[in-house]
């Protein structure tokens, strides 16, 4: 096992919501090796070469893992906190144990934003898929909440080339 322990050493209420908590885990080897190589396999992550860290989010959730610790805002409770340690666990040591399987990303992905996103969108407002406007819509999208298929409208033959650009911005954040 590549890496043994992920310890907690600190704990607060999230000063973004204070239902919920933020921690920070030391880890018991440095994993700054394997940063690019989980870097390739979630597609969603945010590779920071310089900082040497990686941004993940989960749902709402934030989790960044450099070299040595682990960051994390918007956690639930102390027992989701222990659950996203293991889970950050077991993320670095099945990824290393496929490294070689895996080509590295050591660049950091851009991320699209709501713009980008809403130009492709029919622009209607039908509120069809629950959202009162499509650049709330687009909003939800980024940020996992909502699935392109809540937009019937973009799946009409005229909107065929914009929802394979939307799918494709999708897939680079490691959404459906």
């Amino acid at each position: 096992m590549y890496l043994e322990e992920v310890k907690m050493n600190f704990i607060q209420p999230c000063t973004a919501d204070a239902a919920r908590i933020r921690f920070k885990a030391k880890f018991s080897t440095d994993i700054s090796e394997i940063l690019p190589y989980i870097n390739a396999v979630v597609k969603d992550a945010i590779y920071n070469k310089k900082v040497q860290s990686l941004t993940i989010r989960k749902e709402f959730r934030i989790i960044t893992i450099y070299g040595t610790n682990l960051a994390v805002s918007k956690a639930i409770n102390e027992s989701e906190a222990y659950e996203i340690m293991d889970l950050v666990k077991d993320l670095v040591n099945k990824t290393y144990e496929r490294k070689d399987e895996i080509e590295p990303l050591y660049e950091m992905r851009e991320k699209p934003d709501i713009l980008q996103v809403y130009k492709y969108l029919p622009k209607l407002n039908c509120k069809k898929c629950g959202e009162s406007t499509c650049l709330a819509f687009a909003s939800k999208l980024l940020s996992g909440i909502q699935k392109i298929k809540k937009c019937g409208h973009i799946y009409e033959e005229a909107n065929r080339e914009n929802l394979d650009k939307v799918e494709n911005m999708l897939q680079i954040m490691g959404y459906e």
